[in-house]
């Protein structure tokens, strides 16, 4: 290779320290849990999120950021197209027989991905953990063909 084709090497210095990274990333899970219980409760109920937020910092004392405002607030005015996004990959299923726990899991994922605030890989993959902690045994394959056939398709 010439000179002109090497890149110069340059000293990477991490952004973060190891325990700001780890930090913020235990900040994003709890914050993307709580955006899970919000969607999951809002799934039972014609209210809106600002209501059913209200409710929720009442009884459990939750405190949101800027990632569940946003998260929220996308997901609250886009519900319908979220939906008719999701419902052509729910194979077998029909749509209204979907656990709660699985579609509020997809629903919020494709809310991440749309808010360009996860990449695909993480959202499906906070999305597949959320469904093993609170769902079903074997729910979390579905969610995770759900997910993988949507951005399957996408690219």
């Amino acid at each position: 290779m010439d000179s002109k084709n090497k890149r110069p090497q340059k000293n990477y210095k991490p952004k973060y320290t190891e325990e700001e990274r780890k930090a913020f990333v235990e900040q994003r899970r709890k914050s993307r849990e709580q955006c899970f219980a919000l969607i999951f409760e809002m799934s039972f109920t014609d209210d809106n999120y600002m209501d059913v937020l209200d409710s929720a910092i009442e009884s459990r004392l939750i405190e949101t950021d800027e990632f569940i405002d946003t998260l929220m607030d996308y997901y609250s005015n886009h519900k319908n197209e979220i939906d008719e996004r999701i419902r052509p990959h729910i194979k077998g299923w029909a749509f209204n027989r979907v656990s709660k726990v699985s579609l509020s899991a997809i629903r919020l994922a494709v809310c991440e991905v749309a808010c360009k605030k996860s990449s695909v890989g993480a959202a499906v993959n906070e999305a597949v953990e959320l469904v093993k902690k609170y769902g079903a045994e074997k729910e979390h394959s579905f969610v995770n063909a759900v997910l993988s056939s949507m951005y399957r398709e996408k690219k």
